[in-house]
């Protein structure tokens, strides 16, 4: 299950860095592998639909090799005034003009690889269960940057008109209370009206009648407060059912003002790479030991000393460079100031955190950081970082490896993003191969090396002035349970 208690995941063992290393741990290592532990796939494939009626429109005419590219034409209405009586239409004028615009879905090729060979499979005692397990693991990759690609999509590209702040706010003036409650979700919804966003039909394949709704994704901690807003917690105990079906006692999210409510839980996995989601960024120290200093710091993740440069941890954070499969890279901002904690969960200062700032240092592996918290002014280190000033009874500048690492804004305020989704707000497309598996043997065929190949893309849907009218994101503070923080009043 996931680390409920925000436990570095990679730090719960100890296990040689080669599953041959140690002749004890070699069966126990591999049959925790074959377990496959839970993880997160594609979150969104079930909102997907053949009708511009659904959430995300699926586009499979490409999918026969004829080309890469679909164009969508869109156009405007007619608006004029009418002739009325015996008036004529004589000059050019007064005819309304047919104004259209376009908009691209493209899709591109996106692949995996892994590499095993017989001795493993020997030693191991594992024929064929690497092989079986392998294919499904590639799938469920795939499944993982299909859905990490669409929120990128929300982060990184949504036009700032679309973008809302909680409580009415802005990023910087974002505090503690101003978290995923009920009226910023009837807020939102509101506001996503006149730009055309209509509710988009949610109900099962087959059903005989729509349900009419716009969608909103959380992470499950920026749910954790709307469960507690006593304006939810009251609708639910006057207006739900009555007695032990009532939705605070069996759990979920019914709709709110008609908009349903869709949690995310993205899982603490046991592999090498990044935590979190784009809606709620997390990390774990990889750094040995970050000690007190007044020189820049380097702040890698991973959660142990050994995997901190492999991946790109960080990659989540605001900053980090990402390439999408459409656009290829997109050129992250370099300019704003950003703000992490770094929050210990063990040690001699657990419960204590730091606070650290940086402008263009986060490339995507680690964060070289402009300036962090401090007791006393020297080098980058300060004692009023944003609009924190240091405490020695809440403050720390040494922090454990494993340590919780979250994006905040100045005021030291976690912060993370809900999605909303309307009408055929997204259009996936998809090409002629749909996660297709092949296999090449090497070296007499002692190694195979297995390949995943998909060819797919995925974009907002447009109008003719090129705006977004189907997709909005709430920006507001988020809690995580087990992690004390100061309120931020």
């Amino acid at each position: 299950m996931a680390n409920q208690d925000f436990g570095s995941p990679n730090t719960a063992t100890t296990l040689s860095t080669s599953p041959l290393g140690n002749a004890k741990n070699v069966r126990q290592l591999w049959r925790k592998g074959a377990l496959l532990a839970e993880q997160n796939e594609d979150f969104f494939q079930e909102m997907e639909s053949r009708s511009e009626r659904g959430l995300i429109w699926s586009q499979t005419d490409l999918s026969k090799g004829n080309g890469s590219i679909m164009n969508f034409t869109t156009q405007s209405g007619f608006y004029k005034k009418p002739k009325l009586g015996d008036a004529l239409f004589e000059g050019p004028s007064d005819f309304d003009k047919i104004r259209q615009g376009n908009f691209q879905l493209k899709v591109d090729f996106a692949r995996w690889a892994v590499r095993n060979n017989k001795r493993m499979e020997e030693i191991m005692g594992m024929r064929g269960d690497i092989e079986s397990g392998v294919n499904v693991e590639l799938g469920k990759t795939l499944g993982r940057y299909k859905t990490e690609s669409l929120m990128a999509l929300f982060l990184l590209k949504l036009p700032t008109a679309n973008v809302m702040y909680a409580g009415g706010k802005t990023l910087d003036t974002l505090k503690s209370a101003d978290t995923l409650r009920w009226d910023e979700i009837v807020s939102v919804g509101q506001a996503m009206k006149p730009l055309g966003g209509l509710p988009a039909n949610i109900a099962a394949p087959g059903s005989k009648a729509p349900i009419w709704a716009q969608t909103f994704v959380s992470p499950e901690p920026a749910i954790t407060s709307l469960k507690l807003d006593s304006a939810w917690r009251d609708v639910l105990k006057n207006g739900d059912v009555r007695g032990m079906s009532n939705t605070i006692f069996r759990g979920g999210y019914p709709s709110i003002d008609g908009h349903t409510i869709v949690p995310y839980n993205p899982i603490d996995h046991d592999g090498v790479g990044p935590m979190g989601s784009f809606m709620n960024p997390k990390a774990f120290l990889g750094n040995a030991a970050l000690a007190a200093g007044t020189t820049a710091r380097v702040v890698y993740g991973g959660g142990n000393a050994t995997d901190h440069a492999e991946e790109d941890f960080f990659r989540y954070f605001a900053g980090s460079p990402y390439d999408f499969i459409d656009t290829g890279a997109i050129t992250p901002d370099t300019t704003t100031t950003k703000y992490f904690l770094i929050y210990n969960l063990t040690g001699a200062a657990a419960g204590k955190w730091g606070m650290y700032a940086y402008t263009s240092g986060n490339d995507g592996n680690k964060i070289t950081c402009t300036a962090h918290l401090g007791a006393a002014a020297a080098g980058v280190q300060v004692t009023t970082l944003g609009g924190v000033t240091y405490d020695a009874n809440l403050n720390t500048t040494d922090h454990p490896l494993g340590s919780l690492i979250i994006p905040c804004n100045r005021l030291g305020v976690p912060i993370g993003s809900t999605l909303v989704f309307g009408r055929a707000g997204i259009l996936r497309g998809y090409g002629m191969y749909r996660a297709e598996h092949t296999m090449d043997k090497l070296n007499g065929g002692f190694v195979t090396d297995r390949y995943l190949t998909s060819v797919f893309g995925q974009t907002f849907r447009y109008d003719r002035k090129d705006r977004v009218t189907s997709a909005m994101r709430l920006d507001h503070a988020i809690t995580y349970p087990g992690i004390k923080l100061p309120v931020v009043s």
